[in-house]
């Protein structure tokens, strides 16, 4: 059971090691966490100022004796990278709502009929989503993570060790990554170039397994931006565009976003009769938001389609 109170205790030992390292050599908020998450795992802090080691050693100490939850240990990671995102004058777009995962992570259950998953985000940036994923599908998991902007890539790297989900967090431009044989992909485009959306999604053909699934969010303005027929016809070259879900706008300031569904065309792949596509409530509203799942229930229930599995 998750507690709010190991949450903000994790959460004031990040905030305040950080803030400690800021104000002794001025290192950056966001390096504050990641040094932390260090010295945490290592048990153990260097530092040459003898005073600020032992403040740092004890705020460690502090929480030696308590068994975090991984959506404890998650969610006070992310509200320190909020404070820090916020301090550096950084956006906040390389984390994804709490409600996108929820929504990645229903429909993971209803398409995967496995005992482990291999998920991987090619746009991990702080490592959010994909560790919320993995968090809620209580499924056995192996994580793997790219991005080519340095900050949040230690950021990810961080997160990803302090979850016990391993070091796979790769330093390297999306579209040269190869061969990394996910059964599902994930990722939120928030941040990438109108422009550059389709040749990232055409890519990520290279790393995913027969018959996978590729679940991303993209802004709406993309649709507006493109050749929508011409956009399908080049995009069902590699994958089956499987369905949408348009989310409600109360999520998100700037921009409206929707959730796509694609398919890898693999030799057990068969094409659903008829498209999935919802138009997702706005999250306080219980009553149509259950009646919206209720509808994607009965399309899962009664559509045939391949749902990936490996069990033969």
């Amino acid at each position: 059971m998750i507690k709010e109170k190991n949450i903000e205790t994790l959460y004031d030992v990040f905030d305040e090691s950080a803030t400690l390292l800021y104000q002794q050599s001025k290192l950056p908020y966001l390096s504050g966490i990641v040094r932390t998450c260090e010295n945490i795992l290592a048990h153990s802090v260097e530092n040459e100022d003898e005073e600020i080691k032992k403040q740092l050693e004890e705020k460690i100490d502090s929480i030696s004796h308590i068994e975090f939850h991984k959506e404890e240990i998650r969610k006070a990671f992310q509200y320190a990278v909020l404070k820090g995102l916020k301090h550096q004058k950084i956006s906040n777009q390389m984390i994804t709502p709490e409600s996108i995962g929820m929504l990645m992570s229903y429909l993971i259950h209803k398409i995967y009929d496995v005992n482990h998953l291999r998920i991987y985000d090619p746009l991990v940036g702080t490592g959010n989503l994909i560790t919320a994923i993995a968090n809620q599908i209580e499924k056995d998991v192996s994580l793997v993570g790219v991005d080519y902007f340095g900050q949040s890539y230690e950021l990810a790297q961080a997160l990803f060790e302090m979850l016990g989900y391993g070091d796979q967090v790769f330093f390297q431009d999306t579209r040269t990554s190869k061969n990394i044989n996910a059964d599902v992909i994930i990722s939120d485009f928030s941040a990438v170039q109108q422009s550059e959306i389709y040749e990232i999604i055409n890519h990520q053909s290279q790393n995913i397994k027969a018959n996978g699934f590729f679940i991303l969010m993209v802004d709406n303005l993309f649709f507006e931006a493109l050749n929508v027929k011409a956009f399908i016809e080049e995009l069902n070259k590699e994958w089956y565009l499987f369905g949408m879900m348009i989310l409600p706008q109360e999520v998100f300031i700037t921009q409206e976003k929707t959730i796509l569904i694609l398919q890898d065309k693999g030799d057990k792949f068969i094409q659903p009769d008829s498209f999935m596509m919802v138009e997702i409530p706005g999250f306080k509203e219980q009553n149509a938001l259950e009646n919206v799942i209720g509808q994607l229930n009965q399309w899962f229930a009664k559509t045939k389609f391949y749902r990936y599995s490996d069990k033969g």
